[in-house]
Parts: C-alpha cells; structure tokens; sequence
C-alpha cells in the first residue's frame, strides 16, 4: 500500500480546500482575500513577515470536538491519545490537554514536553523501537499508564526494574500482524524495527514471557501500521489480524488482555470528509471486528495528523518568479526550514488574494537543494514577487521537524477569533548560539 501523495491526490486535496474556503469556517474566503478566523492573511502577516505558521484555535477545538464525539459515539469505550510527535508547540498541545485527552510519546523529551504541558503521568503512554534505560526508570516511577515494549531486551529490562523496585509494571506489547502487501502499512513490513512480527512466533513468544513473569503485567496489545488514512478499511483488516492473533494467545496462556492500542494513522480531517468520510463512521467501522472477541476491552487510539494537521497553515511570501521551457515557478521564502519534505504530506497551495486565471505555477523553496518540501502547485492568475500564498495542511509534522536550515525556524502564532498570540519566535543567529 503507497503512501506517496499521488498527482490525482494532490487535485483532489486542492479541490476540497476550495471548497472548505467557500463554507463559513475558520478558514474562509472574505471579499477576495483568504481570512483566518478574523483576520485577513494580508493583515496577520504584516508586523511578523513570512514565512509564518499560523494555527487557528477555532479548528482545533473543532477536530478536538470531532474525535471526542466519535470515541463517545463507539460502542467499546475508546480513550484517545494526542501522538505528541506531530506538533511541539506549547499553546497548541495545551488547548488538547485542557479538552481531557491523553497523550503519546516516544522519548524522554516528548515525555518532559507532556508534563511541561500540564499531563499528568497517567495520562501518557510510552512508545518507541528502543527506548533509553534511564528514561524507561523515570517513566516507571512517575507511574505512566502503559509502555509498550517493542524488543527482548526491553522486557528484560523492565522485569529486572520490577524486581528491584519490588513492584509490577503493567505494559504492552507491540506486534506486526504482517497483513498482504495490498494492506500492509508503512511501518510494518516483514522484519521492521518496530515490534514483534506475528508471522514466525516471535510475538506470541513475547507475550507468553510476559504473561509468565512475576514483575509485568501485559496490559495491552499495541499495532500501529498507517499513515494518512481517509477511509476505515486498512486499519479494518488491521484489527481483525489483531483479532485473530489475540484469540489464539489468550485461549493457549488462559489470560485476557484489557487493552488494544491501535495507535493512529488517520488522514487530515476535512480532507477525509471530502471523501465522504467522517471520524465517527471510521472509527465505528475500524473496530467491527472487534464483536469476534469476547470480554471487555478498552480501545486506544493516537491520532496527531487529525487534529492538528488542518488547524494550521504556512503563509509564504513569493520571492521570485521565472518560466522555464517545462514550467512556470513562483519561487518562496518557506522551505525545508518549516516545510520538511515527506512523501506523507498533504500540503495544498493556494493564493491569499483570489485572482482569475488557470496558469498552473510550480511552487518552489528559496533553498540550494534540487528536492521541493512536496511536489507543490498553485492555480490562479498571474504570479508576482511579493504574492502571498497559504499553505494548508501545515499543523502536524511541521515544527515538530523543523530546522535551520538556509533560514532558521520561523515564527509561528496561534490566531483565536480577532486576535493573535506566540507559539514560537524566530531566533537571531546571536540567539542561537552560545557565546
């Protein structure tokens, strides 16, 4: 299963921007000019310059509001997880924590992150391929609610700990059901660095090691293998591998493991809807096969692109402009810096001053690098230096990958109705670096 934006992807994601611009939303068209809550492009980028990266808080507590409606709206009670990998800024994980959810990390500064942020311990669950053994400690003594181990010597780890803290760590497990090669995920394929693969023992060997040891206590099954999903299916097929795997370990060891952490993956949100899909149906129809599974189960999951990845855009300033003998550039001042280049990404270019035309402009960065952050486009009429355009689909994976790199990071603002306020300020070369 690809995972590269396709040309055909890339029309129909321009297509429902359009579309989403028309509706009365945080992201709007007024009077010819793109607005973000009340505030006009033209008029937020004025004291700040570009390149910026500008959240809304009006659609963040929406997707909020979504995913808890769908977890609500599930017949198996659901708890959800913000994969905090997916944005580091402080105001914008802040407005999560202050809404009830929980959060996921991958290493101790994702960890010290959450707690600056406000979660409390038993609200976090640990992940990774490998994990630091004194960050393994402190996450066991500050009481996180789960860590999921993916190796032996984790295991081996975590059960000495327990010994010699005289106590029992509850953890989970994670495992690679190795689906066919129509569904299997990017994370998953035959011999990944993530988990214990099904096929061949080695995760119903992990599980058995667990179930037998006096110092863990196997409170979950955890399988993640999807990124940027807009339709139910592979995550489906997923569960029922699940499913399946867990039928048979449970009936040979005789135990029941509470919890199935099924991780994210999930697609941004108003472009899954623009393919006829909501959260609440995806969720609900993820977790049919779950009915062939007896006792009750608790269902995590960790969606980090659905919430945050439509509440932001990029605003870049056109630098230059120039046609060669295949194509016309409107070259920009955002690139790699605060775009990175990832075949997932789902960025969508428009201009902020609406203007009639269909000359097709590709979009490229200021940097002396051959690569573009994606494959970018815009449509409209003629381009000038000094043009501003939006990039959507810039909240998630933006900052959280940041770097200086030709540029230093740039600023970023969280916009709440008529007014702005600081999520991160661009630092001076001298601010950089110790002297």
């Amino acid at each position: 299963m690809t995972n590269s934006v396709t040309l055909n992807q890339r029309r129909v994601a321009s297509s429902a921007t359009r579309r989403l611009l028309r509706q009365d939303g945080p992201f709007h068209t007024e009077a010819g000019e793109i607005w973000i809550e009340h505030l006009s492009c033209r008029e937020i980028v004025k004291p700040l310059g570009t390149p910026l990266l500008v959240y809304s808080a009006a659609r963040l507590r929406d997707n909020i509001a979504e995913a808890t409606a769908a977890a609500d709206a599930s017949p198996r009670p659901v708890r959800i997880h913000f994969a905090l990998k997916a944005c580091y800024l402080l105001g914008v994980v802040s407005l999560i924590q202050q809404a009830g959810l929980n959060v996921e990390v991958m290493s101790e500064y994702e960890y010290l992150l959450a707690r600056r942020i406000g979660f409390t311990p038993d609200q976090v669950i640990v992940n990774g391929p490998a994990k630091r053994r004194e960050f393994l400690e402190r996450a066991v003594i500050d009481g996180v609610s789960l860590i999921n181990v993916e190796s032996l010597s984790e295991i081996a780890f975590l059960q000495g700990l327990g010994r010699r803290l005289g106590r029992t760590i509850n953890v989970g497990i994670r495992i690679n059901p190795l689906l066919s090669r129509r569904l299997r995920g990017p994370f998953t394929p035959p011999g990944s660095k993530f988990g214990f693969d099904v096929p061949g023992g080695e995760a119903a060997a992990a599980v058995t090691r667990i179930a037998r040891s006096s110092f863990l206590s196997l409170q979950a099954v955890h399988c993640h293998g999807y990124t940027r999903q807009y339709r139910p299916d592979a995550h489906r097929a997923q569960v029922s591998a699940v499913v399946r795997f867990l039928r048979r370990v449970e009936a040979d060891l005789g135990i029941l493991i509470p919890a199935l952490d099924f991780g994210g993956g999930f697609g941004s949100r108003y472009l899954m809807e623009a393919q006829g899909q909501t959260f609440r149906r995806f969720i609900r129809a993820m977790l049919e096969p779950l009915a062939a599974l007896p006792g009750d189960r608790q269902i995590i999951i960790e969606p980090g692109r659905y919430l945050v990845n439509d509440a932001a855009v990029c605003l870049t300033s056109v630098l230059a402009c120039k046609r060669t003998a295949h194509r016309r550039w409107a070259l920009v001042d955002a690139g790699r810096n605060i775009l990175p280049p990832r075949e997932n990404a789902e960025y969508v270019v428009m201009p902020c001053q609406v203007s009639s035309g269909r000359t097709v402009y590709h979009v490229g960065d200021f940097l002396c690098v051959p690569s573009e952050p994606v494959p970018m486009s815009v449509v409209g009429g003629a381009m000038r230096p000094g043009d501003l355009l939006a990039v959507f689909n810039a909240g998630a994976y933006t900052f959280s990958m940041a770097q200086n790199f030709g540029e230093p990071i740039p600023n970023a603002i969280l916009v709440d109705k008529g007014e702005w306020t600081w999520l991160f300020k661009k630092r001076s070369v001298e601010e950089q670096f110790v002297k």
